[in-house]
């Protein structure tokens, strides 16, 4: 097989940068479902605590709510990482494709950005995004060990 000209890296790189975009995009979309899940499910106990069945046992539905809370919180902790991990292996070819082509724009930014290695310069957004799963953990397990108590 001969080697691709330039053109053809060209075009290779932009394709691999879109599908970098998507991967970005895909993840965008699944913190839009995570959090009106995980919110749907504080507005349903924030209702039951109000309105709720005179004689159920709250700690139940503190239990299922936990339980539920956490396994969502958890799934979606998940998906963020391995997006971060997709796109890490994505830009690992870029840069490859990069040093072929004219100029290593996304190499260059990284470095610019110091790779993300001093939060005064860049935070990295997938570490930010980790947090919200986070704290709906916490609350999670809250609810779990109040309905022990």
């Amino acid at each position: 097989m001969s080697d691709p000209t330039r053109n053809e890296l060209l075009e290779i790189y932009k394709l691999h940068a879109e599908l970098a975009d998507r991967v970005s995009q895909r993840r965008e979309g699944a913190n839009r479902i995570y959090v009106c899940l995980l919110v749907g499910l504080a507005l349903f106990l924030g209702i039951f605590v109000r309105f709720g069945v005179k004689d159920f046992p709250m700690a139940i539905v503190f239990l299922v709510v936990g339980i539920i809370g956490a396994a969502l919180s958890i799934s979606w902790f998940i998906v963020i990482r391995s997006c971060r991990q997709l796109n890490a292996g994505k830009f690992d070819v870029l840069h490859e494709l990069e040093e072929k082509l004219a100029y290593p724009f996304f190499k260059r930014e990284w470095e610019l950005l110091e790779e993300g290695r001093k939060l005064s310069r860049y935070w990295k957004l997938t570490i930010v995004e980790t947090g919200l799963p986070i704290i709906f953990l916490t609350l999670s397990m809250a609810l779990i060990g109040i309905s022990f108590s």
